[in-house]
């Protein structure tokens, strides 16, 4: 069991209280529910989540969830008093805010409460350096999302831990012919109109490109396909429950992104032993070799850079080998909350861990 306060005398568990406000599903909250099931499992403490009800059923029961209705704005006095109200029946000895609008709130409520604050930026943008500088314990997820800051950041990358392998691809997967997979919302930030353009450009083989997911776009990128003239050089398998099934026997993930912050999914694929072909986006340069990227749009660039990958898939798997082990050790769920441990145990005794 990992120790929050060292040599500390208590008569009652350290109290962690995990506070986001989103209103979808993605890797904010991932990193949530995987940080409180760790914190569950190896601290001496209570673990608390307040968050919108919809939520609720991403925490295991130990998990102490406080449904609040967060969807109101942040000025809105009825969601201030709810908060402190809950955090002052508790008597949270640790808050740790996710992302701009919980930093907002509790740069408000930080003074009338009795414990410390955490403050994580999960991207570029916000929260921003004029409320960050309030909080002096800050972690941020990548070295991009704060390049632009002038604050000092404890940098902590997403890790995860990989489910338990299956066999789920069995049914659709062609055997014997290289696999490449996307695993993609089909929405416009994903870039899979760019993917399949670049796919119909490409010199690979045989090789099949899997498309992993669903969303509004499904139809219509359907249809680029078919003009594409790609035909069973590419399938739409839909959603996918267990994407680690898939990454295990993948030649190739592509990541052809126009967004990203902190992509669970690169996490996933290195730590799967799956190498990758990925825009410029967020935070992947940090994890994958230079040769591997491709400027965000760039269509043609992203099929040379299939072309090359797959074109000698040992010297690939040669080229990414330090690159998965470097994984095994910083992007595993076991590395990112121990160090986040240590910003607790910082912030709890009072010893700021950073300075502006």
């Amino acid at each position: 069991m990992v120790e929050l306060a060292e040599g500390a005398q208590r008569d009652k568990p350290l109290r962690i209280c995990q506070l986001f406000t989103s209103v979808e599903t993605g890797g904010l909250e991932k990193h949530v529910q995987e940080l409180s099931s760790w914190q569950l499992q190896n601290c001496e403490a209570e673990v608390y989540v307040i968050a919108h009800p919809r939520y609720r059923a991403m925490f295991p029961a130990g998990v102490h969830f406080l449904a609040v209705n967060t969807d109101r704005g942040r000025r809105n006095p009825l969601l201030s008093f709810e908060l402190l109200r809950l955090m002052r029946r508790y008597r949270f000895d640790l808050v740790h805010a996710h992302a701009a609008k919980p930093a907002y709130l509790m740069r408000r409520l930080q003074r009338w409460i009795p414990g410390k604050v955490v403050l994580t930026r999960h991207n570029v943008a916000n929260p921003k350096d004029s409320l960050s500088k309030h909080f002096p314990h800050r972690i941020a997820v990548s070295q991009m999302a704060v390049a632009n800051s002038a604050l000092r950041w404890q940098v902590i990358p997403n890790g995860t831990r990989l489910p338990k392998l299956g066999e789920g691809y069995r049914s659709v997967l062609d055997s014997g012919k290289p696999a490449v997979i996307s695993v993609a919302r089909l929405v416009p930030a994903k870039g899979i109109d760019l993917l399949l353009r670049a796919w119909a450009q490409a010199q690979v083989g045989d090789a099949v490109l899997y498309i992993l997911g669903d969303g509004p776009l499904r139809a219509e990128l359907e249809r680029l396909g078919d003009e594409l003239q790609l035909g069973e050089r590419v399938k739409f398998v839909g959603f996918q429950s267990h994407v680690a099934d898939w990454m295990s026997v993948a030649d190739l993930m592509v990541v052809a992104s126009s967004k990203e912050g902190a992509p669970y999914t690169v996490a996933e694929a290195l730590l799967a032993g799956c190498p990758l072909v990925s825009t410029h986006v967020g935070n992947v340069a940090e994890n994958i070799p230079a040769s591997y990227l491709v400027d965000i749009g760039d269509t043609a660039g992203l099929a040379v850079k299939l072309t090359s990958a797959l074109g000698d898939l040992e010297q690939l798997r040669d080229n990414y080998s330090p690159y998965f082990a470097r994984a095994r050790e910083r992007l595993t769920l076991d590395a990112m909350a121990t160090e986040t441990m240590k910003v607790y145990r910082a912030a709890l005794a009072s010893a700021p861990l950073v300075t502006e």
